[in-house]
């Protein structure tokens, strides 16, 4: 098609995008993207990561710790691995902007039971080990299997339950309805909760044909893994999500949406800032223009000092809508604080809350301050 021939084209049919992709390569190195040889992309203090620059880790949470935003994962065993390196033990810390899904909504770790089996994006070390492939200890993106399988939409088709045997076999099912060409066989026993409606059913209410959604625990050391939470019906699962997104949005609405200072116009004392995605969308709805704001300075555990005393407000001036990339909301704020303070500086973090919420308290653990 002749430049021209596009142009006439885009007039008619204005709805089409044209995308240019770049003949040249990626510097650094992506999953499945044929550059092993490539040193993976390092995260860079006040930028958001592009798209796709992760690299995928799958496996059980072991360890925590949610006010410092670490935690210990044992990966799940794989074809690349060494022997000696199976089960063995992955520290990390959360970016910044680094968010959790739990039962298809945001989440805090907090939220998230030692055992559950996560899928997770990870970015590298800035001194990684002489084979290029880690550690990697800096964690974009952490969700359960639930999550995954809404975020995949996928589920899996009951197809013979052997409760005998402890055994559920069951497939995997795209949205198009195309099935995994391999079975697979879980455990299932007298601990594994089933989810009927808004009511906790019984083994019993198993059914081959179903299409379920399991949260796994133990696929790591005795994989596939042992069904924790099945839920069998659509309801089961709308609820799951309800919940969890109402113990995020109260956590927010608590200790502030995550954000981190872009610029500081010091003569007209307008502060930039843009806020962190994985958080839900209505809670910014709660900060239009015009409106007051408090701004409490934190670190990059997203620990805040102490957010009563610290805290300055001001009003929203302008709301801007940006490009979402990993990490960030597509939101960025200017707001006008009645001080200029020492962490109003570009790159540190902020906790905003809207005008509504209730600056209190913490627990002492929570705040860098004892």
């Amino acid at each position: 098609m002749t430049r021209s021939a596009l142009f006439a084209l885009l007039l008619v049919v204005p709805c089409v995008s044209v995308r240019i992709f770049s003949a040249d390569p990626l510097p650094y190195r992506t999953d499945g993207g044929g550059n092993d040889k490539l040193p993976w992309f390092q995260v860079k203090p006040g930028e958001f990561p592009p798209e796709g620059s992760a690299h995928r880790i799958s496996g059980e949470l072991i360890e925590l710790n949610h006010v410092e935003r670490t935690a210990v994962l044992r990966p799940d065993r794989n074809d690349s691995q060494r022997t000696d390196d199976y089960d063995k033990a992955m520290p990390f810390t959360f970016l910044p902007f680094g968010s959790m899904r739990y039962h298809g909504a945001p989440a805090e770790l907090r939220d998230i039971p030692i055992g559950t089996h996560m899928h997770g994006l990870f970015y590298c070390d800035e001194k990684p080990k002489s084979d290029g492939k880690g550690p990697f200890t800096k964690c974009m993106l952490l969700e359960d299997d639930f999550s995954y399988s809404e975020q995949t939409k996928r589920t899996w088709r009951i197809d013979t339950i052997a409760l005998d045997k402890k055994q559920l076999t069951v497939t995997g099912v795209g949205s198009d309805g195309k099935a995994d060409a391999k079975a697979t066989i879980f455990v299932v026993n007298s601990t594994t909760r089933i989810w009927k409606g808004r009511t906790i059913a019984a083994l019993a209410d198993l059914a081959t044909g179903q299409n379920v959604v399991i949260n796994l625990t133990v696929c790591t050391l005795k994989g596939p893994g042992r069904a924790v939470d099945i839920w069998i019906d659509e309801e089961s699962r709308k609820v799951a999500s309800a919940m969890q997104l109402e113990t995020h949005k109260l956590f927010q609405r608590e200790h502030g949406l995550a954000c981190w200072v872009d610029e500081v116009d010091n003569k007209e004392g307008i502060v930039t800032i843009t806020l962190f995605g994985g958080n839900d969308a209505s809670l910014v709805k709660d900060m239009p223009v015009k409106s007051s704001i408090a701004a409490v300075v934190g670190e990059d555990s997203l620990r805040t000092y102490d957010q009563i005393n610290d805290s300055q407000r001001g009003p929203i001036l302008e709301i801007l809508s940006v490009p979402v990339v990993p990490g960030c909301s597509g939101v960025k704020m200017k707001f006008k604080p009645q001080n200029l303070i020492e962490g109003f500086r570009p790159k540190r973090i902020l906790r905003i809350f809207a005008g509504g919420w209730k600056v209190d308290d913490l627990p002492k653990e929570e705040s860098v301050y004892k």
